[in-house]
């Protein structure tokens, strides 16, 4: 089974070592990878796809694809996504926009260039939305474990009995979102527990040694769950793989899957998934 509860907890190696800069004169890759980031919630929010090519090892800096085309449809109606003025190669739907659970969502993106040999691309990437999660209530508390001490934050929810369902989770304190990139995120496969009524299931460890997980009597702690769909959990567990590597014993690293086609490769991931949140006033004295 493929399954990862990412836990924020900061793990210190102390290592000594004599060190030499060594410059490697690596050569260019020579062209260019279309790379594709966006997404379609249940939120009612302005949603976006984040458009960029990949460059060369020493180049710094975002390359951004300014001026495409990008257009999401429902297999009803179409909605054209509006590049954001202050952010080029960001793309996003009018503020009113929200997805439906059980529709599927084909992203269309043209006027891509990404050989530059004069001659537009088009790409596209469908993503079918799950149905709505069913989080009945969390539980919150503070607690010694790993070592330190933790906010730890479980749910209560019955799963749904279909099997290849997956899950991300991400947690918020007074409204501040505090796992905000991939590697604090928390998200799992069904295949341990489908079906099953999950109580009191621990998704998210805060580590209380680390500023900005650091919480107090009367704070709220918001859970977010999102079922999002089988690939998008693949593709976040591809990714997470690759970023930290894996031990001497594994074998090589595979292509991190993909579900953006086109002419050329392209790399990324456009996901639609329906989202549930619950919140919990944090009492220190009593543990909930």
């Amino acid at each position: 089974m493929k399954q990862r509860y990412i836990y924020t907890l900061l793990a210190a190696l102390i290592a000594t070592a004599c060190t030499e800069d060594i410059d490697l004169p690596l050569k260019s890759q020579g062209t260019r990878m279309l790379m594709v980031e966006g997404q379609i919630t249940t939120d009612t929010t302005a949603h976006w796809v984040r458009l960029s090519y990949t460059s060369d090892y020493y180049e710094t800096g975002e390359n951004p694809v300014e001026g495409a085309s990008v257009t999401v449809s429902d297999g009803t109606t179409s909605y054209v996504l509006t590049e954001d003025p202050q952010k080029e190669g960001l793309f996003k739907t009018a503020a009113d926009f929200y997805g439906m659970p059980g529709k599927t969502y084909r992203l269309t993106i043209t006027g891509v260039d990404s050989d530059e040999d004069g001659e537009d691309e088009t790409y596209t990437a469908e993503s079918t939305m799950p149905p709505f999660p069913v989080l009945d209530s969390i539980g919150v508390a503070v607690v010694h474990k790993f070592y330190t001490d933790v906010l730890q934050i479980s749910y209560y929810s019955q799963e749904d009995p279909t099997p290849d369902d997956a899950y991300l989770y991400r947690a918020s304190v007074n409204n501040f979102m505090v796992t905000d990139s991939l590697h604090e995120w928390s998200f799992t496969d069904d295949e341990l527990f489908n079906g099953q009524r999950a109580e009191d299931e621990p998704v998210i460890y805060l580590d209380q040694e680390i500023k900005q997980y650091i919480v107090k009597d009367g704070d709220k702690i918001m859970l977010e769950l999102s079922h999002i769909p089988y690939h998008y959990y693949q593709f976040l567990d591809d990714t997470l793989w690759e970023f930290y590597g894996s031990n001497p014993l594994s074998g090589n690293p595979a292509n991190i899957r993909t579900n953006i086609s086109g002419p050329r490769k392209a790399w990324g991931f456009f996901a639609a998934y329906s989202i549930d949140r619950k919140i919990k006033v944090l009492h220190l004295n009593s543990g909930q």
